[in-house]
């Protein structure tokens, strides 16, 4: 069984399917959750305004983070949580390395659909770089 678990979550429908997954993972081997919230910085740099509007992202991924926490913690679990700037995709690869994950688990659509089409999807980006088991949780 799978010992340390990272879950990436972006608020969007599908996250509920990826938790839900992920809880049967960990219920059956004990395993210790991290839960990874990443915020896409890279329209933002060197702008005030928009360094503003990552801050209101940051703030609502802060939220989003504690309620799903919370929701783990009355099942008996607890989670470690990390809420991050920059590219999705490579820094779950390397939450995952640097915690010593042996699982990753996300989901196959997110929030920024549109960015998908042009620049590809979160969800590939991990399965190609992971070092580990990935599971890609499907609508």
């Amino acid at each position: 069984m799978f010992k340390k678990i990272l879950i990436a979550v972006d608020g969007s429908p599908i996250t509920r399917k990826v938790l839900e997954i992920a809880a049967e993972q960990a219920n059956a081997g004990k395993s210790d959750l991290h839960l990874i919230y990443v915020i896409e910085t890279g329209w933002a740099e060197g702008d005030v305004a928009r360094e503003l509007a990552i801050r209101e992202l940051e703030d609502e991924a802060k939220e989003f983070i504690g309620t799903i926490k919370k929701e783990i913690s009355e099942m008996g679990t607890t989670v470690t949580t990390h809420i991050k700037r920059g590219h999705p995709g490579d820094l779950i690869v390397k939450t995952a390395e640097t915690i010593g994950a042996d699982l990753v688990i996300l989901g196959s659509v997110g929030r920024s659909q549109i960015k998908r089409m042009i620049a590809g999807s979160v969800s590939t980006f991990v399965v190609n770089h992971s070092p580990v088991t990935t599971i890609i949780v499907k609508p």
